[in-house]
């Protein structure tokens, strides 16, 4: 006797699964930027000389503000969960119930919105409108996939809200208190 679910319920789990969708190369350009901006901001403090503290602490400050940034666009990403589709954009992160997704379509300008029944429109910063998507079409795809998803996983019993909140990004936000931090040190160097 197999440990295995039967198929149709193998199928199931997998289309309960959460997918997430993004651009390649925001996770690559994000990480680079990441790493290049630590290694210029180890630089910028080794070169500190006794006494003048100003030049380095204030490149350090503009490294950290860089990768918070950098972090914040480049972690926009859409999630189809198993009940709600999530678009996190650098600020504001919007959960939507499949319920109340109306259409998912492509502005002329290539920037992938979702118009809710409620009348709201969201954009997403993940597949924003670019020259490059023009010719390679991920908006597009990833239009056509949320709209497959939404077709599977659409449920009319829920009664949950489309919901605002924060985006929480962990690196941002701790660079971001860190170029506080710095840019206070800077000011308190120069006098």
């Amino acid at each position: 006797m197999s440990d295995k679910p039967p198929k149709g319920e193998e199928m199931n789990q997998a289309n309960q699964k959460s997918i997430v969708l993004r651009r390649k190369s925001f996770s690559v350009l994000s990480w680079a930027i990441l790493v290049a901006m630590v290694f210029f901001a180890i630089l910028a403090a080794e070169e500190i000389p006794s006494g003048a503290a100003h030049g380095p602490l204030t490149g350090i400050a503009a490294c950290l503000g860089t990768i918070v940034l950098v972090r914040r666009i480049m972690g926009s990403r859409i999630v189809l969960g198993k009940s709600e589709l999530e678009i996190v954009n650098p600020v504001f992160t919007y959960r939507i119930p499949y319920r109340l997704v109306a259409e998912v379509d492509t502005s002329q300008d290539g920037t992938l919105t979702i118009h809710t029944s409620e009348g709201g429109e969201i954009s997403s910063v993940a597949f924003g409108g670019s020259l490059l998507d023009h010719f390679v079409g991920s908006s597009d795809r990833a239009a056509a996939r949320i709209k497959e998803i939404v077709r599977q996983r659409r449920s009319p019993r829920t009664e949950a809200q489309a919901r605002r909140t924060l985006t929480v990004s962990w690196i941002a936000d701790f660079c971001l208190l860190a170029t506080i931090g710095v840019a206070v040190a800077a000011l308190l160097a120069s006098g």
